[in-house]
C-alpha cells in the first residue's frame, strides 16, 4: 500500500515527483499509516473509481444544477496528458456542465497540482476566501 501511495504522490507531484520538497517522510509516513490503521485506503480509492465508472448525473431540470455558491480551481499538473491548463479551463467553460455551477469563483494557477494546499497554501487559502466572501 505504501508503494502505491508513493508512487501516485510522485506521479501527482509538479515538482519532477520530488515529494519530500512538500511531505517530510514523517508526513508520508503519517498519511499512509492514517490509510493502514483505520483501513481506509479502499474507500479513498473508490471515490476516484466510481466517478469514472458512475459520472454523476441531476436528478432535477433546474439550472443551475448545483445551485449553492460553487469555487472552483483549475492547477497546472492535474490535467489529462497532453492537455495544458489553458485548453482544461476553455473546454470546462464552454463544455455542456459550465450552466450546472452557479459559479462565484473560478481560479487558475500555473502550478500547484493534486496537492495544491501544501503546494500553494497563501494562494489556495486566497481561493477559498474568495468563494465564501459576504456568504455567511
Amino acid at each position: 500500500m505504501l508503494a502505491w501511495i508513493l508512487e501516485r504522490w510522485y506521479k501527482w507531484s509538479d515538482n519532477g515527483g520530488d515529494i519530500e520538497t512538500v511531505f517530510s517522510r514523517d508526513d508520508l509516513l503519517t498519511h499512509a499509516t492514517i490509510y493502514w490503521a483505520t483501513n481506509t485506503i479502499g474507500t479513498s480509492i473508490r471515490l476516484y473509481a466510481n466517478h469514472n465508472r458512475y459520472p454523476w448525473t441531476p436528478a432535477h431540470d433546474r439550472l443551475p444544477v448545483v445551485q449553492a455558491p460553487t469555487g472552483i480551481t483549475f492547477v497546472g499538473y492535474e490535467n489529462p496528458p497532453g492537455i495544458g491548463t489553458a485548453q482544461r479551463v476553455e473546454h470546462f467553460r464552454t463544455g455542456d456542465r459550465a450552466e450546472w455551477y452557479n459559479h462565484v469563483n473560478l481560479t487558475v494557477h500555473d502550478h500547484g497540482g493534486h496537492f495544491i494546499p501544501w503546494k500553494i497554501p497563501d494562494e489556495w487559502t486566497s481561493d477559498l476566501r474568495r468563494t465564501f466572501q459576504g456568504r455567511r
